[in-house]
């Protein structure tokens, strides 16, 4: 008997927009299981090296759940990979056919990665996989495997928001200047936008609609994926109680268990790089409704075809 299509949950979107806390909360839910930037880490060899710990506080190396998955993935494989999911390969990976026409050289890459995932859903017995890479090409990588049925929540964040939370150093990741953020956050989000053409769902989410309301706000991306939304009942108004998860890179908050707060720590705190960071991203908060100030959700599920 055929195996059946792995659900993919992917979400995508610039970095330090809250993606880790959403992912984890996802993975919350019945059915669901978390992996944390697996997409991304499993053809990063800079970020293996660097030890990133999984969620369980442990070596990827040293943990029961990843070591052998991980390592199934051979070192030359891993480069391939990271070569094709570089942004300027982009447009090479949109208009490239899935299943079984996808290009030859692709082919490994994803039978690896699917490979993976199958482990992760036999092990867990989830019905749904949350990955939380972020990158719109290594999710445009995905949609051409035959054994994934992609689905994808583009979350997006106040500019202002980001750049502050990338000026201060946290745990294990670096910090960045405002011009290099600006720049990731118009490509990441921009490029994210048309990953629609290829996945079997789209929804468009901003974080400071779902830590209004968080419950509503997973619900309605759960309902995206699976026919009946499970119930968020480890959440309470904006707290909620998380459990130690398998994750792979992700921001250091991964590493925290028990109870944990839903808020936007970075509101107004962007100060005197506020002029620059308005004036090169105005289309953009325009487009996403954050500029005039609005407190109206943007959340839109959407079909491969449909607009914002």
């Amino acid at each position: 008997m055929e195996n059946p299509k792995i659900k993919l949950l992917y979400i995508a979107g610039s970095g330090r927009s809250g993606t880790t806390m959403l992912a984890r909360l996802l993975g919350e839910l019945d059915g669901f299981v978390n992996v944390g930037e697996a997409a991304r880490y499993l053809f990063d060899a800079p970020m293996q090296a660097r030890q990133v710990p999984c969620g369980c506080g442990r070596a990827v190396s040293q943990c029961a759940f990843w070591k052998e998955k991980v390592q199934a993935i051979a070192p030359e494989l891993a480069e391939r990979g990271a070569a094709v999911v570089r942004m300027r390969k982009f447009a090479s990976l949109l208009m490239a056919s899935g299943g079984t026409n996808a290009p030859k050289q692709y082919r490994p890459i994803l039978e690896a990665v699917t490979a993976v995932y199958r482990k992760v859903a036999a092990e867990t017995g989830c019905k749904v996989i949350v990955d939380s890479s972020k990158n719109p090409a290594n999710a445009l990588l995905l949609s051409l495997a035959s054994g994934i049925d992609l689905h994808v929540l583009h979350v997006v964040r106040n500019p202002h928001n980001v750049v502050a939370s990338w000026a201060r150093k946290k745990g294990y990741l670096a910090t960045h200047p405002a011009k290099k953020v600006v720049a990731w956050w118009w490509s990441y989000n921009l490029l994210s936008e048309l990953l629609r053409l290829k996945a079997q769902s789209y929804q468009l989410l901003r974080y400071e609609d779902f830590v209004r309301d968080p419950a509503a706000c997973l619900q309605r991306a759960a309902a995206a994926v699976v026919d009946l939304a499970p119930s968020a009942d480890f959440l309470v108004g904006s707290e909620a109680t998380v459990r130690m998860q398998h994750v792979l890179a992700g921001n250091p908050d991964k590493l925290d268990s028990g109870k944990i707060r839903i808020s936007d720590g970075n509101g107004g705190a962007a100060g005197s790089r506020s002029w620059a960071v308005n004036l090169t991203t105005l289309p953009l908060q325009l487009r996403y409704k954050y500029w005039p100030a609005t407190r109206g959700p943007i959340l839109r599920p959407t079909s491969t075809t449909s607009s914002i």
